[in-house]
């Protein structure tokens, strides 16, 4: 076995990796904060998820394409081949947040999960990859990087938007603030939050699955990374190949520090306090109250051979189970009503229809977070499970603004190809249809053209038909009754979201293939 190690001190490589831990964070919030609407910049915006090789490889798998800037993702395996599991331990967003939110290691309870447990992750990422190749990405939404961006973008940032609009609204009650607030108003809150305020029907689900796992945290330091991450078991499978490995000397005390200290709780006293390669996530914290320098990172070569298969490493039982598992999971899927017939409100984004949507969508709510005006949600049940978590347009909350293109430019896989504007506003989506029972002019002769003015298409989709009606007191009254001109709607739902009339609208935005019958111009 080759001598050479890694040189800087134990603590010097501490400060490295929590300062590379800060860097890798902000990088991530920072992207999240700079990329909406106006600056859907498309290599920054989805960075981190083509960094993710299990995002990738599901998405090529599934989709049956090559993922464009899937090729990043190679760099962290490369790493990984290197050095180990250093994503987990350096580079995670989330990783390093259940890092910091978990307890002291002092203050952790006793009775420390099995050890089998840990298998758990292996099995759920044989059970995402063999979905994927059936062409199922309904267990994908369990990468961490979907997991912490679905967070910041349904839950953790409408909040942070209320609590600063609520406290901006508090303080400007205050006259002597108001020349400061404008200023930061217009400096800092405007361009960070934009005018509206993101609702959505999963925020409170998803904020409270992510305390979830910070609760685990109580349980066992970082009880995701060690028995959950289907991306930490790609990883770790990847590590046991690693060059560099934690290795045991001769100088050992057997003082058993580094077992205190290991995050991961992969030292084994009963093994010499070796670990293992696949669950040791680079952290150096065993190197840093060493008294003897016993213990050290070094090459493996030329000496290199994959490390041992563990006691909690998936068998081949184990793994034919969660292959046949994924498999019975994915027939179930395939006979659920939604996939013979979608929803008629299931609204996809634009140019969706072009590609194999439900296959190539990785659930990470990029598209969520950049849409203007927060009308893009992500599913429920709308589209049945296979579906899950996967974006619609929910035109009553907000509609597909038409000289918006942004949810293409920050799709990482392709789901929503990345249309120009003029494709994008020539993409139909959806069709309207007035509901003469609620219509304001055709219910109950009341004067009302909303639906028509907002319409955005250059030749008014939205056409009106004058008629007379008698007036309650017995006067003539001129109305203009909206009727949709099917051949030139695309859907974009404006109609349905600025319609006056209260709860659902008078006119509603449906699925393409649901508006082959709906009514056309008056006397067709």
């Amino acid at each position: 076995m080759s001598r050479v190690e890694l040189r800087l001190s134990p603590r010097s490589w501490r400060r490295l990796r929590q300062a590379v831990q800060v860097l890798a964070l902000l990088a991530f919030l920072g992207i999240f904060v700079y990329s909406n609407a106006q600056r859907p910049v498309r290599f920054w915006a989805d960075l981190f998820s083509r960094l993710d090789p299990l995002l990738m490889a599901s998405a090529s798998l599934a989709g049956r394409v090559l993922v464009a800037g899937g090729l990043l993702a190679l760099v962290v395996v490369v790493v990984t081949l290197l050095f180990g599991r250093v994503w987990c331990g350096w580079l995670c967003p989330l990783g390093t947040l259940l890092e910091w939110l978990g307890p002291r290691r002092g203050r952790r309870r006793a009775g420390a999960p099995p050890e089998k447990l840990r298998v758990a992750k292996y099995l759920l990422l044989i059970a995402v990859l063999v979905a994927a190749v059936l062409g199922s990405q309904a267990l994908i939404s369990l990468d961490p990087i979907t997991i912490l961006n679905r967070t910041l973008t349904t839950a953790a940032w409408p909040a942070l938007r209320h609590a600063v609009v609520q406290a901006e609204g508090f303080l400007y009650q205050f006259s002597v603030l108001w020349g400061p607030l404008d200023a930061l108003h217009g400096a800092a809150i405007q361009p960070l939050f934009q005018e509206v305020q993101p609702v959505f029907t999963l925020g409170i689900l998803t904020g409270l699955f992510f305390l979830g796992l910070v609760a685990l945290n109580w349980w066992a330091e970082r009880f995701w990374c060690r028995y959950l991450c289907p991306l930490g078991g790609f990883l770790g499978l990847l590590s046991k190949l690693s060059l560099v490995r934690r290795q045991v000397g001769d100088d050992c005390a057997q003082c058993a520090r580094c077992t205190h200290q290991c995050p991961t709780g992969t030292i084994d006293p009963r093994d010499g306090y070796r670990s293992d390669p696949a669950e040791c996530i680079v952290c150096f914290d065993c190197l840093t109250d060493c008294t003897r320098e016993g213990i050290g990172f070094r090459w493996q070569l030329p000496r290199w051979r994959p490390a041992r298969w563990r006691d909690y490493d998936p068998g081949r039982r184990q793994a034919l189970a969660a292959a046949g598992g994924a498999l019975a999971g994915v027939a179930l899927l395939g006979i659920e009503p939604a996939t013979r017939r979608d929803a008629a409100t299931l609204i996809r984004p634009p140019g969706a229809g072009q590609v194999d949507f439900s296959a190539l969508c990785i659930r990470c709510a990029a598209c969520v977070r950049v849409c203007p005006t927060q009308g893009l949600q992500p599913s429920l049940f709308g589209g049945g499970l296979g579906d899950l978590l996967t974006p619609r347009l929910v035109p009553r909350l907000g509609y597909c603004s038409f000289n918006c293109n942004a949810c293409g430019q920050v799709c990482p896989t392709g789901a929503i190809p990345p249309l120009s504007l003029e494709e994008k506003q020539a993409a139909v989506i959806g069709l309207a249809r007035v509901d003469k029972d609620r219509c304001l002019p055709w219910a109950y002769d009341v004067p009302c053209i909303v639906c028509e003015e907002a319409c955005p298409v250059a030749d008014k989709a939205i056409a009106l038909e004058e008629v007379q009606v008698a007036g309650d007191g017995g006067e003539v009254l001129t109305l203009q009754r909206p009727y949709v001109i099917k051949d030139l709607c695309i859907g974009c739902g404006i109609c349905e979201y600025q319609c006056p009339m209260g709860g659902e609208s008078a006119i509603r935005i449906y699925a393409p293939t649901f508006t082959a019958a709906f009514d056309g111009p008056p006397g067709t």
